[in-house]
């Protein structure tokens, strides 16, 4: 699998940002749009009125990641965890690539955060040497640890509306140094582009390469196929060139 490029954001990104054509009401209705507050959550509700939806940074246009951003994983799950900061104020994502979806909102308060979600979802964490840990649940899941520690340069929290035949999703990317969790979720609870990859299998327990084998199972490879496609056809920046590739490994046994 080709490792992304790191990518750093250049003087000239406003005219790359410009030039995407990323959140254009007037664009074509397959190109990606930018975020917005106002997005489906998990559930279908509308989030949580904060701009910190709107900070998070479009996989499709080349813009930097929130400063601080956090990814990581949470224990004894498949589900990946990212956490981003702007003030007080705090967003979570978690997300297992499958079925489990669900954005947070919150604060922090010196260094003790503590979010929640209009389906249910709740966090609770503590920052100390620039970790953070804590417990988090979901519909589904009971409180679960997790540890995230800052982005690097090729990891990131990622979110962005999308058109796939006429109908709109809001899509969410976890990349984290051991693998990707994404899936793309319309109001209604459907789904697609969902991927569940990691980039040190020989280090996956038996648990999870039986869950993985489930999903590949799973998968409509067509529908997988369509789904890339689609992503190649869209703006190739780093983010996106990783995915495709990740999908691409995702598919291997169809």
């Amino acid at each position: 699998m080709n490792k992304k490029t790191t990518w750093i954001l250049a003087p000239l990104a406003a005219a790359t940002l410009a030039l995407s054509g990323c959140g254009n009401d007037s664009s074509d209705s397959s190109a990606p749009s930018a975020t917005s507050a106002a997005e489906a959550t998990s559930s279908g509700e509308a989030a949580p009125a904060s701009n910190m939806m709107e900070k998070i940074p479009s996989p499709f246009v080349m813009t930097p990641q929130m400063d601080p951003t956090y990814v990581g994983s949470v224990d004894g799950t498949d589900a990946y965890i990212a956490l981003a900061r702007s003030g007080d104020e705090m967003v979570a994502f978690l997300c297992d690539g499958d079925e489990m979806w669900t954005w947070m909102t919150g604060t922090m308060d010196g260094d003790k955060a503590s979010m929640s979600s209009p389906d249910g979802a709740t966090l609770t964490a503590s920052m100390s040497d620039g970790t953070v840990t804590g417990q988090v649940s979901a519909p589904g899941m009971p409180d679960k640890a997790f540890t995230a520690k800052p982005v690097g340069a090729e990891d990131g929290l990622f979110r962005a509306t999308t058109n796939h035949d006429g109908t709109d999703y809001t899509l969410g990317w976890i990349m984290t140094p051991d693998g990707v969790r994404g899936l793309e979720r319309q109001a209604n609870g459907s789904t697609t582009g969902g991927i569940a990859v990691d980039r040190n299998e020989d280090q996956m327990d038996d648990r999870q390469r039986e869950r993985r084998a489930e999903r590949r199972e799973q998968l409509d490879c067509d529908q997988m196929q369509n789904y890339n496609t689609w992503l190649v056809a869209q703006p190739q920046t780093p983010p996106v060139a990783e995915m495709v590739s990740m999908n691409s490994v995702q598919m291997e046994g169809c």
